[in-house]
């Protein structure tokens, strides 16, 4: 009889979550509260989606507020709304007390992962008895398979513009709110687990493995190993440098310097001097961590490497000067009569009757900048990618185009022509405790050349592959500092051979996962392939097919062949490595999924005696999805 009191015991020694449940009356003043905060302050509300759209999403919330409804659900519904903006600084905030409570709790998935070729990879755990190790990729939580849970909370995902590559990014990793979008939006549309049962499996493996593991307070989730930038990093201590000959290479994980503040010009100095002082001839600036931060730290960098005088930022648009009563609802950082009753002879009315902020002698970004004394002018290469936003991503514009940097990596998220940030408001609802972000500016960068609602481009795309993870390989770096690239093997030198492994797909019905033992022939010559696969699929039963992967003489077209059908996919990356058979080839186009029409991604990797040929596929504003995967071994 002690077993059970004893789990009672246990069970009510974790106080339950303080969450309240707003009548109808109460969600829909709350909900009217933050319509007329958004449509009176935000600046970018339609910046990316007409009005009829933002009318409809209004509808649905107002719908939802309509009966009576949790804090954590009211979230939810507030988050759809918001993300649907394609704002990265327009977020939602849990209300004090809960968010209080998540912060010390048990709820968070006791291990970090990333998104790696459409696949929930596994990058440290907590230690508990059976919990999928590092390399792992998990297949299911809690009962749901992982695509339609990536696809769920990746609907609360902020990102600018249509950069939706940053989701997965974000997904994995996110310094704000609690660490990452996953763990932050899981509750809202799951609850708080009481455990985490985890199926998962090791690439190439037959069957799935399955652990069940306790929920983590978040100080302790924080703490687990990750190899990128820390929760809350700060610029004083985000910053690592090494030399390597006649190249340097500079990693800054984030622009912030406001928590902390220290002289960015002064931090940076002595790494500059040195370059100076060893001539050196080639720097390679890592920023794919950093999501932005502090206007000091981006224009201090533009003194350190752009050759000529410049203006960081054109004149910053607001929609409003005057709020009503909205002040009494707000909260921001700095003086608030600043804030909400600046003199108006510090803007200008522009004719579609936004206020253009007038230049302020304390403003750097606007202020002419010289380049300083101990400025690098050497070559340049910018290692960039998703995590990229707000400042992070101005930097990345106006080195492209005034410093001809040489930009590495993936392309960015944030906004090239700049994001819609300035002040954040914190507007709290007043009966469910909901805080919400709002931006008051819209800061533009002084560049001339950028697609709207994207970053920056990249001059060379790089992938993470899952067979560099695997292996420990940060290729993007590698790729940064070679001056003479290997050589690349035709696709049948590379492929050619008798081959044995596994195919794991996702049933197109359940999105449950099937593994098949796998036989592979190919043959072919120069850039053409023939693939012959035997599959075995249960006592007696065998399947063939084949495919045709084909590069024509341009190279930069896939050309792909299964049967009557073919296609044609851009090649974004192809490369060889130090192993002459070493290859990466990663191409996109377009295909039809369940009968809807979705972007496609081929990623194929030869690393020695091993060769992987993923599919992904995505619909606009998904994560890209893992579709098959082939992981394959030499026969002998």
């Amino acid at each position: 009889m002690l077993l059970p009191s004893l789990a009672l015991t246990l069970l009510l020694a974790v106080p339950p979550p303080p969450s309240v449940t707003l009548d109808a009356a109460k969600a829909r003043a709350d909900v009217a509260l933050l319509r007329r905060a958004l449509e009176t302050l935000h600046p970018g509300l339609h910046r990316y989606r007409g009005k009829a759209d933002t009318q409809a999403a209004f509808a649905r919330l107002e719908a939802a507020a309509s009966r009576p409804i949790t804090d954590l659900a009211l979230w939810r519904e507030v988050s759809l709304l918001l993300a649907g903006i394609h704002c990265d600084h327009t977020k939602a905030e849990l209300p004090v007390a809960l968010e209080a409570w998540r912060r010390t709790q048990p709820t968070h998935l006791p291990l970090r992962f990333k998104l790696i070729e459409g696949r929930m990879i596994v990058v440290s755990n907590d230690g508990q008895p059976g919990a999928p190790p590092a390399g792992a990729e998990l297949v299911a939580l809690n009962g749901i398979p992982v695509p339609q849970v990536l696809i769920t909370l990746g609907r609360t995902v902020a990102y600018d513009g249509s950069t939706d590559q940053a989701i997965a990014a974000k997904l994995g990793s996110d310094s704000d709110l609690m660490g990452d979008d996953f763990n932050e939006a899981w509750p809202a549309f799951h609850g708080f687990p009481q455990r985490w049962e985890l199926d998962w499996k090791r690439s190439g493996e037959l069957h799935a493995s399955h652990a069940s593991l306790e929920p983590l307070p978040f100080p302790r989730w924080t703490a687990l190993p990750w190899p990128g930038s820390p929760y809350r990093d700060e610029f004083y201590k985000a910053i690592h440098w090494w030399l390597d000959g006649k190249v340097a290479t500079l990693r800054i994980d984030t622009f912030v310097n406001y928590r902390n503040p220290v002289d960015a010009e002064a931090f940076l100095g002595g790494f500059f001097k040195t370059l100076k002082a060893r001539g050196v001839e080639h720097l390679v600036l890592d920023l794919r961590e950093s999501g932005g931060g502090s206007d000091d730290v981006a224009v201090t960098l533009g003194r350190y490497l752009l050759p000529k005088p410049f203006v960081w930022s054109k004149p910053a648009l607001l929609k409003a000067v005057r709020y009503g009563d909205l002040p009494q609802h707000l909260e921001s950082w700095g003086n608030r009569q600043e804030l909400f009753e600046p003199p108006l002879d510090g803007f200008r009315r522009t004719k579609d009757g936004a206020w253009e902020r007038l230049p302020r002698p304390d403003e750097s970004s606007r202020q002419l900048q010289a380049p300083l004394p101990d400025r690098f002018t050497g070559r340049v290469t910018v290692l960039t990618g998703p995590m990229n936003a707000s400042g992070a991503t101005m930097v990345l514009a106006q080195l492209k185009e005034k410093g001809n940097a040489r930009l590495v990596g993936e392309e960015s998220a944030g906004s090239a022509e700049g994001p819609t940030a300035g002040h954040i408001f914190l507007l709290t609802l007043p009966h469910s405790g909901l805080r919400i972000r709002i931006p008051n500016a819209w800061n533009r960068t002084n560049v001339d050349h950028f697609l709207a609602g994207r970053g920056v481009p990249v001059d060379e795309t790089v992938l993470p592959t899952l067979l560099d993870f695997e292996a420990g390989r940060d290729r993007v770096a590698e790729i940064a500092k070679d001056s003479a690239p290997p050589a690349i093997p035709s696709m049948a030198s590379a492929l050619a051979g008798s081959w044995s492994g596994t195919l794991d797909y996702r049933d197109f019905g359940n999105d449950r996962r099937v593994v098949l033992p796998t036989l592979l022939t190919v043959t072919g010559e120069g850039e053409e392939a023939r693939l012959a696969f035997t599959f075995d699929d249960g006592p007696g039963k065998t399947v063939r097919a084949s495919q045709v992967l084909r590069i024509r003489a341009d190279g930069g077209q896939l050309e792909t062949g299964e049967g009557d059908a073919t296609g044609s996919m851009r090649i974004l990356e192809r490369r060889g490595g130090s192993d002459p058979r070493e290859l990466t080839l990663v191409a996109e186009g377009s295909g039809h999924e369940n009968g809807a029409t979705v972007e496609v991604r081929t990623v194929l990797s030869r690393r020695g005696d091993v060769l992987s040929l993923a599919r992904l596929t995505r619909r606009p504003g998904e994560p890209f999805l893992l579709r098959h995967a082939y992981r394959l071994s030499p026969r002998p």
